[in-house]
């Protein structure tokens, strides 16, 4: 089936339902219950129909996990030290050690995945519990995820591993734990070095950057993003140059794919949307939606990178991700003459029927291929 002509209406009959009786115990419940949907869907898909319907590299994933298994501890701390000692070897010794970890208690990837997924959809609910206090808002996060994330995720790649550590150190920061976001932040970066990106964020949050630079940041982003979108390329290689790593820098060595164009211009779109209606007095007065708007400018500059090679949306993903909060709080940043419940509906409306438009190849579980 395709599985997003079920999980769209899924997950806003639901909402609807829950929305009703709008408590904080029923938010609760809707997340969970979304949440182990969604973990489901993720972990069960066949790895071949992932790799063949949309070129994502779970097949290699599984042989990885797979050769695993009689990996010997040994090998791995000579990886570390050619990492770290030697600089002789750049593969993501973290994501290793990991699987290895993962590997003494199963060998079936679909359990696997279940817990490489649970590292992302935990702290996730947390973010959703904690900074949506309605089931509308709670809906559209839902709704984009499953329009613009769930694809990436659908791959149980390294970097889901990243990102879920990431969203672990951006809570920690939210409450001040320094200790604990240093160290989710490093585990995050020793999975996947692309994770460096969001020491960015994490420092602004830290550091408390005004409402002031925020708009001015966001207000460049939006102006470089033609001169980012038509020379994508010099940029992938000036960051791998900068960061000392010829494989990434490679990605811009290579021609430019093209494609993705409609996911680039709604990611402008909705920046754009956010730019125009928060104003920098929201920003000043809301201290968790100058936290989350710091995503803004950092998604705005990086998402034209993915019109080079597909690839590229590892490096937009760790900020455009929060586009799922964000941009209820834009629309709450509306003024009064606005029906903002109406402007729920038409955006959640909007995105789910572009997703069940395109709703991509037949889904299969693991199971059935």
């Amino acid at each position: 089936m395709h599985i997003k002509l079920f999980l769209v209406p899924f997950v806003i009959i639901l909402g609807i339902l829950f929305g009703n009786n709008d408590t904080k115990s029923n938010r609760r419940l809707y997340i969970f219950i979304c949440s182990a949907v969604l973990l489901f869907v993720a972990a069960m898909r066949s790895p071949e129909w992932t790799a063949y319907s949309y070129g994502i590299d779970t097949m290699a994933y599984k042989d990885f996990f797979e050769a695993s298994f009689d990996m010997d501890w040994d090998e791995f701390w000579a990886s570390v030290y050619g990492r770290y000692v030697g600089l002789n070897d750049e593969s993501d010794v973290g994501f290793l050690g990991l699987v290895r970890v993962i590997s003494l208690f199963t060998h079936d990837f679909a359990l696997y995945s279940l817990i490489a997924d649970l590292i992302f959809f935990i702290p996730f609910g947390i973010l959703l519990y904690r900074f949506c206090d309605r089931a509308i808002q709670i809906m559209f996060a839902f709704v984009f995820y499953i329009a613009l994330l769930q694809v990436f995720f659908l791959g149980g790649g390294r970097q889901m591993f990243a990102i879920g550590f990431d969203l672990m150190a951006l809570l920690a920061t939210f409450d001040r734990k320094k200790t604990m976001t240093i160290v989710f932040a490093l585990i995050a970066i020793i999975i996947h070095f692309s994770a460096l990106l969001f020491i960015v964020p994490l420092l602004l949050i830290w550091f408390g950057v005004n409402a002031k630079t925020l708009k001015s940041l966001h207000r460049l982003s939006l102006l470089l993003f033609p001169l980012v979108y038509a020379f994508p390329n010099q940029v992938i290689v000036f960051m791998g140059d900068t960061i000392g790593m010829e494989r990434y820098a490679n990605y811009g060595k290579a021609a430019i794919v093209g494609g993705a164009n409609t996911f680039i211009f709604l990611i402008f779109l909705l920046s754009l949307f956010c730019y125009i209606v928060i104003k920098r007095d929201d920003l000043t007065r809301n201290n968790i939606l100058r936290m989350f708007y710091v995503m803004a400018p950092l998604m705005t500059f990086f998402a034209p990178l993915i019109r080079s090679n597909g690839s590229m949306i590892r490096i937009s993903l760790y900020y455009h991700l929060f586009l799922s909060v964000l941009v209820p709080y834009a629309i709450d940043c509306m003024g009064v003459r606005w029906d903002r419940r109406f402007m729920y509906i038409m955006v959640i409306g909007g995105l789910a029927f572009l997703t069940m438009l395109n709703s991509g190849a037949k889904y299969y579980f693991y199971w059935q291929v």
